[in-house]
């Protein structure tokens, strides 16, 4: 390291490094590859838990403040000194042992850094393969934009009245030459796709061999789960690309592990694109070990409905719609002004909402869950905002 580089690092304070960082509970991974004792990271981690009032709270990028699983931070400490390896290895072993659990061959996974890779991918085999995406406006931009960026045409269907997915409208346009994209629960909205009419629509449309796209990053969050989980249609070997992510519920956002369940040779073309490959090291010994921490799970499900509860109440006490019963992490609220104005004026209270990124619905925002003090900091905030309006 430089002189210069040094200077700089010694020059930033622990605490201003955790401002800028924006820790709070999730901090938990703290010394993961510092070279510190265990005993010393616990010493770190309950004094960078306790909450800093003038911290950013980071409540626009849908992450879990709640931290990672014990069992994958630990998993990580025991491998961080194999990292010289490319993973291959573990990229096989973890691929099978998703194929057991979702009862499908190895061949019809695909493991990737994160979900977006996946997203991107069908974006491009859409693109090599003629066909048109069909999904829904107000969704999650990852397979539209970029097939709109390789010059695909996209068709967006309106969402019905309680800004849900409008699967009939949606099924009115099916034709032969389509890849269709649904995000269940979607993003920003936060609303789940009846698990009757979604089953009775990929079965229709898959059965005609156009393939769907459904993206599950949020779907373990909602009440019902597993109700809504298409992967029979994937065991089928219908060309049905069903994709999880590690970001969300598992709170490896910064660890990136993403997985889709697909036909066979749809998994074998992808792969031949060239920009899969490499995946995560240390991700995949986390993801592996998460995966096996179930009481984890089923804590990280509490307290998501905890925290979308809260939001839901204070959309409610300040007077503001939100899209119904959302199921995701995150709520998605009128603020009655210009969402850029609206989380321009936020970032200044020290919370970020997201802007302007759905431009059909410019009063909206999505806001997602944070640790109780970043829950009740953006209450005040957003009260302060709005009662001027």
């Amino acid at each position: 390291m430089s002189d210069i580089n040094t200077e700089i690092l010694n020059g930033i304070s622990r605490r201003s490094w955790l401002k800028m960082a924006g820790i709070g509970a999730g901090a938990a991974g703290i010394g993961l590859l510092s070279g510190c004792s265990q005993a010393t990271a616990d010493t770190e981690t309950a004094a960078a838990a306790a909450p800093d009032p003038d911290a950013l709270a980071i409540m626009s990028s849908n992450e879990n403040p709640f931290g990672p699983s014990p069992m994958a931070m630990e998993a990580m400490r025991a491998e961080v000194g194999n990292i010289y390896r490319y993973s291959g290895p573990l990229l096989q072993e973890f691929g099978e042992m998703i194929a057991e659990r979702e009862g499908i061959s190895p061949e019809q996974v695909l493991i990737t850094n994160g979900s977006t890779p996946l997203l991107a991918a069908y974006s491009q085999w859409a693109t090599m393969n003629d066909k048109t995406v069909l999904t829904s406006a107000v969704t999650y931009e990852g397979v539209p934009r970029v097939a709109e960026a390789y010059g695909t045409n996209v068709i967006y269907t309106p969402l019905d009245a309680d800004l849900g997915y409008d699967m009939a409208a949606i099924e009115a346009q099916v034709a032969p030459g389509m890849a269709v994209y649904l995000c269940n629960p979607n993003n920003p909205t936060g609303r789940t796709i009846d698990p009757v009419v979604l089953d009775a629509f990929v079965d229709s449309v898959s059965a005609q061999g156009i393939p769907v796209f459904i993206d599950e990053a949020y779907l373990d969050m909602s009440e019902d789960y597993p109700a809504g989980v298409m992967t029979k249609y994937a065991q089928m070997g219908r060309p049905v690309i069903v994709a999880r992510t590690f970001s969300k519920i598992y709170a490896m956002a910064g660890q990136r592990i993403g997985y889709a369940l697909m036909p066979a040779n749809m998994a074998m073309e992808w792969r031949g694109y060239g920009h899969l490959s490499s995946v995560n090291h240390l991700g995949l010994v986390a993801a592996k070990a998460s995966l096996l921490d179930t009481a984890y799970f089923e804590d990280m499900r509490a307290k998501t409905k905890a925290g979308r509860d809260r939001l839901i109440a204070m959309a409610a006490d300040l007077g503001r719609p939100i899209a119904p019963n959302p199921q995701g992490s995150f709520i998605y609220m009128d603020t009655g002004m210009s969402n850029a104005e609206f989380a321009r004026q936020m970032l200044e209270r020290g919370v970020r909402v997201v802007g302007n990124r759905w431009t059909d619905l410019p009063q909206w925002t999505r806001i997602c869950v944070g640790l109780d003090h970043e829950i009740d900091k953006c209450h005040a905030a957003a009260a302060d905002i709005l009662t001027a309006i």
